[in-house]
């Protein structure tokens, strides 16, 4: 009977000679892949629009820290810090380069160290190209071991273990090291509209100028292959009206031009349009396409946009939680260290409707303890300027002192009548007796004037 550690059975991930063939179709595989989703991203406005979206979403709505279950005291938090001040590449351009897996599928990216004041720190944590990657290197229990890549400008093979990478993907299918592209599903959508554009753009200059067409008299050599034939169809090809445009025709010869006699069957801008939001449907951000033909309420606006800040905090989740598997624990073995407890985390990014958040607060201010991390947290929520935990602190404590100290004033030279006074019956004569002598000079005096 196997042990219980023992591997049974294999994940099934198609692979040979260290290449991925886990895709159906040969033009989705591979460097052929990349080539069209490189395509994608570059030739097409609204792919395009969508991506860079994403990224400034993912890059500008969350902010990114370390943390330890030891505390804000912890020294390895300070550890992290200098590695990332000692970084050529800061982690905000190294996030931008892990978001390159959402239409590649995956960002491989290799870490580089130095020796500083005797600590090991990151030098630098940089983007390998998706195109230069060769092959894949895999164990025998399926588990993946590294990488070989080929890259300008020497195009030789370097082997790259998989201790000196982080390996980002969209999603992790039989462990497949290439991840899956946010663009796979829209490739049919791109097809076809990219091609219906070719059409409509040539249709339209068909239209403008009309369909030419050459009679040939009964004497020209039309049979398969003539000559005549041969010059009349060269000729309606290259017809165009720009600066070479003129003709020179033989005797007998007809060109004319036909025109349309209506309008087309089809819109091809309505299906056009069609493909589009299929295509950013399939990489969560049709909320785009809203409002651009006068249409969409203002309830499914918001119901999409959170659909799209859950999908922007899923993916600074993968960035997050990829990095503290992979990269903290290593430098903390290089420096001796155990990396129990330490994370890279992220403030979530969300759409803040103040009506709604005060009304919110309103319901629930006396029965919440309002601690100086809950004011911290508000602060950033709602864009108020920046303080931490330990700042509101001391602004709190000062301000006690400050109401302190004003209220013991106040009963120093609180009013004779006040409550904190005990006034018998011998104070309240001798105070009788007093208003009594200044009532009769006061109308003494008046008399007198």
């Amino acid at each position: 009977m196997a042990s219980s550690t023992t591997p049974i059975g294999v994940s099934g991930l198609p692979v040979f000679a260290g290449r991925i063939f886990a895709d159906f179709l040969p033009e989705m595989r591979g460097l052929q892949a990349y080539k069209r989703f490189d395509e994608m991203r570059r030739n097409s406005s609204t792919i395009g629009a969508a991506l860079l979206g994403l990224e400034i979403a993912v890059r500008g709505a969350t902010e990114w820290r370390y943390e330890s279950d030891e505390g804000e005291n912890d020294p390895r938090l300070e550890l992290l810090q200098r590695s990332d001040d000692n970084m050529r590449i800061s982690r905000n351009d190294h996030i931008s380069e892990a978001l390159t897996m959402l239409w590649a599928g995956y960002a491989p990216c290799s870490i580089t160290y130095e020796r500083v004041d005797g600590e090991i720190l990151w030098k630098k944590i940089y983007l390998l190209a998706q195109d230069t990657i060769w092959r894949w290197y895999f164990d025998e229990d399926g588990g993946l071991e590294g990488l070989e890549q080929m890259a300008p400008p020497l195009y030789k093979t370097e082997y790259i273990p998989i201790e000196r990478i982080i390996l980002y993907r969209t999603k992790v299918e039989l462990n497949n090291p290439e991840g899956y592209s946010l663009l796979r599903n829209a490739w049919i959508d791109y097809y076809f509209a990219k091609n219906i554009k070719q059409i409509e753009g040539i249709g339209i200059e068909r239209d403008l100028a009309g369909m030419p067409y050459i009679k040939l008299p009964s004497s020209a050599d039309t049979s398969p292959g003539g000559t005549d034939m041969n010059k009349a169809e060269l000729i309606v090809r290259n017809i165009r009206n720009d600066e070479q445009a003129g003709l020179i025709i033989p005797d007998g010869w007809e060109v004319g031009l036909m025109t349309s006699g209506g309008t087309r069957l089809f819109d091809t801008d309505k299906i056009i349009n069609r493909y589009e939001q299929r295509a950013l449907m399939s990489i969560m951000s049709q909320v785009f396409m809203l409002g651009q033909e006068g249409k969409g309420s203002l309830a499914l606006s918001n119901d999409q946009s959170d659909f799209l800040t859950m999908f922007v905090n899923t993916i600074a989740d993968i960035i997050a939680e990829t990095f503290s598997k992979y990269a903290i624990p290593r430098l903390m073995k290089l420096n001796g260290f155990e990396s129990d407890g330490l994370r890279l985390v992220h403030t979530p990014a969300n759409k803040v409707e103040m009506e709604k958040l005060g009304s919110f607060l309103q319901s629930i201010g006396d029965k919440v303890t309002w601690t100086a991390q809950d004011e911290e947290w508000l602060r950033d929520t709602v864009h108020l300027p920046e303080m931490d935990a330990i700042e509101i602190q001391k602004e709190r404590d000062k301000l006690k002192a400050e109401q302190a100290e004003a209220a013991a004033q106040m009963a120093q030279t609180r009013p004779v009548g006040s409550s904190k006074l005990t006034i018998n019956a011998q104070d309240e004569g001798a105070m009788r007796a007093v208003f009594s002598k200044a009532a009769v000079e006061f109308s003494a005096a008046m008399n007198n004037a």
